[in-house]
């Protein structure tokens, strides 16, 4: 077989899938009353839709529309709107020199907002301007809305079904995402029928991965096999079925070890434990978690550097098991004995998630001086942090939990310590966004 050859039964796979996005959207962009299409993806599919985003907007694109990104976050329902149109203008104002190199006129510019407009209108026009504006050079304008943040599902859902209902002209089309596990357009798409069309994707990413796998050869090899079990694996784990899942895994976890490949038996036991989870089957994840910590342990005892690393990451996720089971006090007794080992780690991330996770679990236990204790350790090691690390780390949440202890008779003449501490540490504004609850 030929290198061209096996290249191209790598892809097919891949590419399959890419026509059956085209195929989708060309039925959509071909029907006259829709303005919306709610394409419905699961996870694992997304990276392929960007697939076909990027194939679209070069030359090999099949689609005689035009495909624009917005990640704009969505956060005021009343400005969203206006902030679209900032980001179309900002993205156009990048390319302007490249279009006016290749001919085109690159002089549009959104059009005014009259005053008292709603936002979703000002939106809808500027995209009406900018497709007048570059005729003929492409059917349809379609704006794909992905919102890097929500503030709220219901408002989301309220804006972008107002913006459908205004949505008059044919030659601008909206695209959102919507999640088959927990929609949140579902009922827009009901509500409006006419305007808002659904499409599953159904590419089945599970598949495709053991399609590529097969095509990739070497199966009599043991880093053949392994791979295509692993594939398996996770096509059984994302199918739900757990009794192939455990038969793929202990198959899987043989070929490892027969290759002392720790980090792959640990991978393994670890993808196992994260389909019982899915299942709320919480002792089957725990075992599972504790034969991938039984595993870290033996190759730090062969001399293997990644050990102890593998071993903090497992005793993290076994915390959480052991959170979910409901058995707060040994989940916080498990995450107090792992600071040493992220401190021995010089992981000052991972300590303090270790002190705050030790406090939450005591919390819940209603053991509040150890949830004290614990807390307060996390301190010296936020001081420790950069600023940025402190700002990405979950320091906010530990500061919340200390302020929880401090309604209690004991430790509320502490409150204003916690308070001055967090300050000090990520300024006035420290509270997480949702300091309503203890954060898992």
């Amino acid at each position: 077989m030929g290198l061209n050859t096996s290249l191209d039964s790598l892809r097919a796979p891949i590419v399959r899938r890419v026509e059956r996005l085209q195929a989708q959207w060309a039925a959509f962009a071909e029907d006259e009353d829709a303005r919306l299409l709610r394409w419905v993806l699961a996870p694992d599919e997304r990276k392929l839709m960007d697939t076909f985003f990027v194939v679209e907007e070069h030359d090999g694109g099949v689609s005689p529309d035009l495909f624009l990104r917005l990640e704009v976050p969505f956060a005021a329902p009343s400005h969203h709107g206006l902030e679209l149109v900032e980001a179309m203008a900002s993205q156009y104002h990048a390319i302007r020199h490249d279009l006016a190199q290749a001919g085109v006129d690159a002089s549009w510019v959104p059009p005014r907002r009259e005053p008292g407009q709603d936002d979703s209108r000002v939106f809808l026009q500027a995209a009406q301007s900018f497709h007048e504006h570059h005729q003929p050079l492409f059917r349809h304008l379609v704006l794909v809305l992905l919102p890097e943040e929500v503030s709220s599902s219901a408002d989301w859902t309220a804006w972008v079904e107002r913006t459908v209902l205004q949505a008059h002209a044919a030659q601008v089309r909206l695209v959102c995402f919507d999640d088959p596990a927990s929609p949140t357009l579902a009922e827009v798409a009901r509500a409006q029928a006419r305007r808002v069309r659904t499409c599953v994707a159904g590419l089945d990413m599970g598949a495709a991965m053991e399609e590529v796998s097969s095509a990739a050869g070497h199966l009599d090899t043991p880093q053949g096999h392994f791979r295509h079990l692993y594939v398996k694996l996770g096509r059984a784990l994302e199918a739900r079925d757990l009794g192939a899942a455990r038969s793929l895994a202990t198959e899987a976890v043989a070929v490892a070890k027969a290759q002392e490949w720790s980090h792959l038996v640990v991978a393994t036991h670890v993808a196992l434990a994260t389909g019982y989870m899915t299942k709320e089957d919480f002792p089957a994840a725990v075992a599972c978690y504790r034969s991938a910590e039984a595993e870290a342990l033996a190759a730090h005892q062969r001399g293997d550097a990644q050990g102890l690393p593998l071993q903090l990451k497992v005793r993290m996720a076994l915390g959480g098991a052991l959170i979910c089971a409901r058995t707060y006090s040994r989940s916080a007794d498990l995450y107090r004995d792992t600071a040493p080992l992220a401190e021995q780690l010089k992981d000052d991330r991972m300590l303090l998630e270790c002190w705050r996770m030790a406090a939450y679990g005591y919390e819940l236990a209603r053991d509040h001086d150890a949830s004290w204790a614990c807390g307060v350790r996390a301190f010296p090691v936020a001081h420790r942090m950069d600023e940025e690390t402190r700002r990405t780390s979950t320091l906010g949440y530990l500061g919340d939990g200390l302020m929880r202890l401090t309604r209690t008779w004991k430790y509320r003449a502490h409150r204003g310590v916690v308070e001055e501490q967090m300050s000090r540490l990520l300024g006035p504004a420290w509270r997480p966004p949702d300091s309503r609850r203890p954060s898992s």
